[in-house]
């Protein structure tokens, strides 16, 4: 008996029903740099909005627009690996992506570190702080979802770590951009505000992957349930 035998005929006619021409996905580097390219135009043109408003220190200028580099180019590798991962066959495993993250939320430690070794503005008031992560937040959201919708056309195997991924990267293209504008150096509002920020948007990630996991999984249960009768 073969495979055409063995499939019934609605089962058969709605697959010949639903079958239409789509257009292929290009690879995953192509659609990162998509994403990261207006983000690395942003960073520049902060830059020498900063360079100008800081003509007299141009160590701080250099420095901080060095580290937005670093920023912008870890996150260009997570959103690529949040891609990847979205697409089936092509994907790492879920121990590789929690390394990366981990590795991107390290990375942005490291940095916080040098800043407030190279001395700044103190902590300031609580409100200033909240205003860092809410702009963080801000600039960070977008980026997440214009990621989370190049890689959701793929129909992610695993959309939790997708996701967390292209939070963790919208969390470092958004810190790459408003750093330049924050005068302030102090360690403890680096980690809470800026870093925190990051955190939030790789969790914010791994939940929407999460959501559409079980929108999945409710909607491949009820289309079992007619054919299990």
């Amino acid at each position: 008996m073969t495979e055409r035998e063995r499939m019934p005929s609605p089962l058969r006619e709605r697959v010949l029903a639903e079958l239409e021409p789509v257009a292929p996905l290009a690879p995953p580097a192509r659609r990162a740099f998509a994403v990261a390219l207006p983000v690395l135009a942003v960073v520049g043109a902060v830059c020498l909005l900063v360079a100008r408003r800081r003509a007299g220190d141009e160590l701080l200028t250099f420095a901080g627009s060095g580290f937005s580099l670093v920023e912008w180019s870890a996150g260009l590798g997570l959103i690529w690996l949040a891609l990847r991962e979205a697409v089936p066959g092509l994907g790492f495993g879920a121990a590789r992506a929690a390394l990366a993250i981990a590795g991107a939320i390290g990375l942005e430690l490291l940095l916080g570190l040098a800043l407030a070794s190279s001395g700044g503005g103190a902590g300031g008031p609580l409100a200033a702080g909240a205003r860092c992560g809410a702009v963080e937040g801000a600039l960070g959201l977008p980026i997440l979802a214009v990621a989370a919708f190049l890689a959701l056309r793929a129909l992610p195997l695993r959309p939790r770590w997708s996701g967390a991924l292209a939070g963790a990267a919208a969390g470092l293209f958004a810190d790459a951009i408003w750093h330049l504008s924050c005068a302030v150096t102090d360690l403890a509002h680096l980690l809470v505000w800026h870093l925190g920020a990051t955190v939030a948007l790789a969790l914010m990630g791994f939940l929407a992957g999460s959501l559409w996991t079980l929108r999945d999984e409710g909607r491949a249960t009820e289309e079992s349930r007619p054919a299990s009768r």
